[in-house]
């Protein structure tokens, strides 16, 4: 015991500190080397805070989405919603989208002000959606203007009367299949979770959070933290870092007007043949 004492006692204050520091850059390599090799798990967000009726506008989405697919390091997405939705096919092709990255990873829409339409289209995709009591979702339905009339042309040849338009029966038949496909694509996603019968949904309403809830619209009242928990929670990750996709591809730069006041007059710049709308027509 006496020489061990004195062992102990030999071991000069310089050398111990000499052990302490090694100690603590052992530790902070350590640290290091983890980080670089082992990437910390992160959560995606995206925010679609626009209406979507550009070609520009949904492929940026799209991109937005599939850089969350393909990161491996994002192991769940928020999309956070303020969206009055947009052209039907374009809707269409983002819900899509959000359906192929839900079967990799979770998806979890946070409704900020707005999610109605074609923008609660797209957030019916996600695993589950949080909204605000004041929040305005619904509206689901499809809305869009009649073909105008063939004109004469003396140099115009077509080979049936309604090569250059539609027929206004027939185009009132296919707006319905687009509004029956909107309807029972929302009532498979929620897969059992709605408390509104069919008919009240295709009515297109307007509800609140509040009542979004009561009606299974929505699967929760909460905000834009609420969705990155949740989908952190889903993912079974604890310890997580944040990537805010849009700046990720440089969203802002490459599409205008994604934070913009829009007018209803863009729907009737159309063509001879008319396009279909997921979109929320305030005042219509």
């Amino acid at each position: 015991m006496l020489n061990s004492q004195v062992s102990l006692r030999g071991i000069s204050p310089r050398l111990s500190n000499s052990y302490i520091f090694l100690a603590i850059v052992s530790i902070i390599i350590g640290i290091f080397i983890f980080n670089f090799f082992i990437k910390v798990p992160n959560v995606g967000v995206i925010a679609i805070d626009t209406h979507i009726m550009d070609e520009e506008t949904k492929d940026e989405i799209v991109k937005m989405l599939r850089y969350a697919r393909n990161d491996n390091s994002i192991k769940a997405v928020v999309l956070t919603m303020n969206c009055p939705g947009g052209e039907a096919s374009k809707v269409e092709e983002i819900y899509l989208e959000v359906l192929r990255l839900r079967s990799e990873k979770p998806v979890i829409t946070s409704i900020d002000a707005l999610g109605v339409s074609g923008g609660y289209y797209i957030a019916a995709a996600s695993n589950f959606i949080y909204a605000k009591p004041s929040s305005e979702i619904g509206s689901i339905g499809v809305i869009s203007v009649l073909p105008k009339p063939e004109s004469l042309d003396e140099e115009l040849i077509i080979t049936g009367p309604y090569k250059s338009t539609q027929s206004k029966k027939h185009y009132a038949s296919q707006v319905e299949m687009i509004k029956q496909y909107f309807v029972e694509s929302i009532i498979a996603q929620r897969n059992g979770r709605l408390n509104i019968d069919k008919e009240t949904l295709t009515k297109a309403d307007i509800y609140t959070g509040i009542e979004g809830m009561r009606y299974g619209l929505i699967d929760g009242i909460g905000s834009k933290s609420d969705a990155i928990e949740k989908a952190a929670s889903y993912a079974c990750i604890a310890n997580y870092g944040l990537v805010d996709i849009n700046k990720e591809v440089s969203i802002n730069e490459s599409a205008p007007n994604l934070i913009s006041p829009y007018s209803n007059d863009t729907l009737f710049k159309t063509n001879t043949v008319p396009a279909n709308y997921y979109f929320y027509m305030e005042g219509l």
